[in-house]
């Protein structure tokens, strides 16, 4: 019989011992506030138990998260349970035309601004904030 994602991400935790810093409640928060209350959805990486890597920085782009159900692997809803970290990259950039550099949009302060509010705990690392749900 195979073993359960949460089984298995239970396991993990025991033996790796890992201490909680998110539950269900504030990932919720944290992707409500990301699609609602940012001037855009900021680009993210994230990294769950299962996984073998490590954090990098990510450089500036053009590119949108998707802050709809970033937490649905398939038909599986992992529901943050499994969720190690979060790297939220709070800048964007804009396409201006060929000849006009693009321009930067930072949203630094809206986002440690909207993890103060709900409480939720964050490392910033370069110019990115890291929400760990496991440490």
């Amino acid at each position: 019989m195979q073993e359960s994602w949460k089984r298995r991400a239970f396991r993990i935790v025991q033996q790796r011992q890992l201490c909680s810093c998110m539950n269900d409640t504030k990932w919720r928060e944290l992707c409500h506030a990301m699609r609602f209350d940012m001037p855009f959805p900021p680009p993210f990486t994230m990294k769950t138990l299962f996984e073998e890597c490590q954090s990098e920085p990510m450089q500036d782009d053009y590119y949108l998260g998707d802050w709809e159900e970033p937490f649905g692997f398939g038909t599986d809803q992992f529901d943050g349970i499994a969720i190690e970290w979060i790297r939220i990259h709070p800048r964007l950039l804009v396409h201006r035309g060929r000849l006009i550099s693009p321009q930067l949009l930072d949203a630094s302060e809206q986002l440690e601004y909207l993890l103060h509010k709900h409480s939720i705990p964050f490392a910033k690392q370069d110019m990115d904030y890291l929400i760990y749900g496991y440490r």
